[in-house]
């Protein structure tokens, strides 16, 4: 197996036939790194983003998406992974369930080979599950030592035990806004912001899978610049402010509605949409990637019950396993929506025999200031070195 670098913009339709059938043989799926996702970003400003795939024959392995990080480590390791929390969606490696910890260990010998470090440092990794027990076995991998930083916990929402599961055909159902596994005052809370949403926006509140409705897209795209994200002078984000943004936004839907793995949903407030989503599903974990509220009803909390109702929901639609809202718990209140938690680590893996020592040693250098300086030496030696052989070989290349 040997590692590849591919600029997204450069994919060939070989390359994502490649991609889509590793991502059915993924040990754990990643929405955020589904050519569903991506392909529609490859003539834009993210078609420059940098693939690190792992090859052998005409077949991927593993690919990971990775940009120049800094691991906080003590010296600090330059290199390259990716970033946390991530920017949309999960950020961790797609790995062939069979061979995952071989194709890991090739990502991280291409950021040696092809990016000119020692150091790939992943930032929330799985702690749990088959992307773990990878990562414990780097161990039997030759020259390629990890270490794990740090650990965190994330808002996630398993499947509901024994749910029943939604009646078919039907698009229109009650909204779930008073779970039991919130607290008495925080339910209380739910119910008051309910009434008054109810009563400011004329009607009970439903919520609606629009999934099948052609116009639940535009209502979406008009409800996001209806607000601040509407507002690019005060930091908006909306898809709309940009027409290719806006077309990449609808292609992904397209896509992954094609293959009956998009859920768009609405709270309605009486005749009112008054908040929608568009949640991506990939290996049987949804993905919320982007949500929209009508400001005016902000102050009734339409997100946050809207979300509540959503979860509550995706709890039961059979083949969704669970829901990664993306939400850190250094946001507290909007964890709380979801029931669960998920762990996840924060590592560096060194490939290479230097990088691979320099990882060894690190907990020493935490301790000794000797070690430190010693390691900080050995880091900025080997950086010149693998620059200089870079040069090197690029010009070698033009002779």
């Amino acid at each position: 197996m040997r590692p590849k670098l591919l600029r997204l913009a450069d994919l060939t339709e070989s390359d994502f036939t490649r991609w889509s059938a590793l991502s059915q043989r993924a040990a754990e799926a990643n929405a955020a790194l589904d050519p569903r996702f991506l392909a529609p970003e490859r003539l834009g400003e993210e078609g420059g983003h940098l693939l690190l795939v792992a090859e052998e024959g005409d077949r991927w392995f593993g690919l990971l998406r990775v940009f120049p990080t800094e691991a906080p480590t003590v010296p600090s390791l330059q290199g390259y992974g990716t970033w946390d929390p991530p920017v949309a969606g999960p950020s961790h490696p797609v790995l062939d369930r069979d061979r995952a910890t071989e194709a890991l260990a090739t990502i991280a010998r291409g950021v040696r080979s092809h990016l000119r470090s020692g150091y790939l440092t992943l930032r929330g990794y799985p702690a749990t599950g088959p992307l773990a027990d990878a990562l414990a076995g780097l161990r039997h991998q030759r020259a390629t030592r990890a270490r794990v930083l740090g650990t965190h916990s994330a808002a996630w929402a398993y499947a509901l035990p024994g749910a029943t599961p939604p009646p078919a055909g039907q698009l229109i159902l009650p909204a779930d806004i008073d779970p039991e596994y919130r607290s008495y005052s925080s339910r209380r809370v739910l119910r008051t912001s309910a009434r008054r949403l109810a009563e400011a926006a004329g009607g009970p509140l439903t919520l609606h899978d629009a999934t099948a409705d052609p116009a639940a897209i535009d209502r979406f795209v008009a409800m996001q610049a209806s607000g601040w994200k509407g507002n690019q002078d005060h930091g908006g984000t909306a898809v709309a402010l940009d027409d290719r943004t806006e077309q990449a936004f609808r292609d992904k839907v397209e896509a992954f509605g094609v293959s009956g793995d998009l859920k768009v949903l609405e709270l309605w407030a009486g005749a009112r949409c008054v908040y929608s989503t568009v949640v991506f599903v990939a290996g049987g974990v949804a993905v919320g990637y982007l949500d929209a509220y009508q400001h005016e009803f902000g102050r009734f909390s339409a997100g946050s019950l809207a979300r509540t109702a959503v979860c509550a929901h995706l709890r039961t639609v059979p083949g969704i396993e669970g829901m990664n809202p993306g939400i850190y718990d250094q946001y507290p209140e909007a964890s709380k929506i979801y029931p669960d938690r998920r762990e996840f680590l924060d590592v560096v893996i060194g490939a290479g025999i230097v990088p691979s020592a320099v990882v060894g040693m690190l907990p020493r250098a935490e301790r000794s200031s000797v070690v430190r300086r010693g390691l900080a030496l050995v880091v900025q030696a080997e950086r010149f070195a693998m620059r200089a052989t870079g040069a090197l070989r690029r010009r070698l290349g033009r002779v």
